[in-house]
């Protein structure tokens, strides 16, 4: 069955939903991913699954996830596994995932196979892979097409921080954070850390002014202006404040993504570049021409390390990371 993000999401919320089979959540908003999690944890609890997290790096992975399905655990008796990645599964493990879905519709298990995977357009919609999580379980289209479910998803945390914005100060939001849905939440976030909840434009004004220097937004202009000092001396006030590595590597991968595909020739004008912002965008993509091959790497490492698959320090990646944006020779 096929979902949109934010009524699924209120049903999740709400615990009117049972937590067994086979979910597909794709989408490229990666805050969507987070809350969705963070309101299962609960019902998870509460149900005894034992939450595990598992990347796909081939599809030989998916054997793996078979395997972890049907394994008995000595902490739990189910398991609720988060699986990331692109890969999708073959024919033998469509076939076990098939044989999974029958046994929880059946009662037989009450295990709970999460996959959470990038954008599907259409054609990808009908592959024999996500039809089997549509006619088994359920696909939760967790892409964002507009700004009115934008908005609506920003003013469903709002309520749930007790924020209350008037609408000039939604506006104002909105365009500070270029329509980005993982930055307006930092906002928000940041807000309802304060003891009047009633936001103003003025007061949001005033909030943003304060902490634009040091934030995810400052950030990226230093690393935009090649200022490396600047962004490790931002980078270090994030971690030191508790803010939460996927939105430092939302803005960095914003801006990798961006530099990488003008130097691969991407007509500028196209990419939804701010024109403010668009000559630091150019200069910055000339000067980084000799340290980009290696920002996907980087970028996959750091986003395997956020979910607990990996053994690095996320903030010395970011740092790493950051220094070669801003055009030194580092990894």
């Amino acid at each position: 069955m096929q979902e949109r993000f934010l009524p699924f999401y209120g049903r999740v919320a709400s615990g009117n939903v049972q937590t067994v089979g086979l979910w597909l959540m794709h989408g490229d908003e990666p805050i969507l991913e987070s809350w969705l999690i963070d309101a299962l944890k609960p019902i998870w609890q509460t149900g005894g699954q034992l939450v595990k997290r598992m990347e796909l790096y081939s599809v030989k992975s998916w054997h793996d996830v078979i395997i972890e399905l049907s394994a008995l655990d000595l902490f739990a008796d189910n398991v609720a596994l988060i699986v990331t990645g692109k890969h999708k599964p073959d024919a033998k493990a469509l076939d076990a995932l098939a044989k999974f879905a029958d046994e929880a519709r059946q009662g037989i298990n009450a295990n709970h196979l999460l996959w959470c995977t990038s954008k599907q357009d259409k054609k990808a919609l009908t592959t024999k892979a996500i039809k089997l999580f549509d006619n088994q379980g359920f696909v939760i289209d967790a892409n964002v097409y507009n700004e009115k479910q934008r908005f609506d998803l920003l003013s469903l945390k709002a309520r749930e921080f007790g924020l209350t914005l008037d609408q000039n100060a939604w506006q104002l939001l909105l365009s500070h954070t270029e329509h980005n849905l993982l930055g307006a939440y930092q906002v928000l976030w940041q807000l309802s850390l304060n003891d009047d909840l009633h936001i103003t434009c003025d007061r949001l004004q005033q909030s943003l002014q304060q902490s634009s220097q040091f934030d995810v937004f400052g950030l990226s202009d230093a690393i935009l202006a090649g200022n490396h000092a600047k962004a490790l001396q931002i980078i270090a006030h994030l971690r030191q404040t508790s803010v939460a590595p996927s939105i430092v590597l939302w803005a960095l991968a914003k801006d990798a993504q961006l530099l990488l595909q003008l130097q691969a020739g991407k007509d500028p004008h196209t990419l939804g570049i701010w024109q403010s912002k668009l000559p630091a965008y150019i200069h910055s993509s000339q000067r980084t021409l000799q340290t980009s091959a290696n920002w996907a790497d980087a970028l996959y490492e750091i986003d395997k390390n956020i979910k607990g698959l990996g053994q690095g320090d996320v903030w010395q990646l970011f740092n790493a990371l950051a220094l070669s944006l801003c055009g030194v020779h580092i990894l």
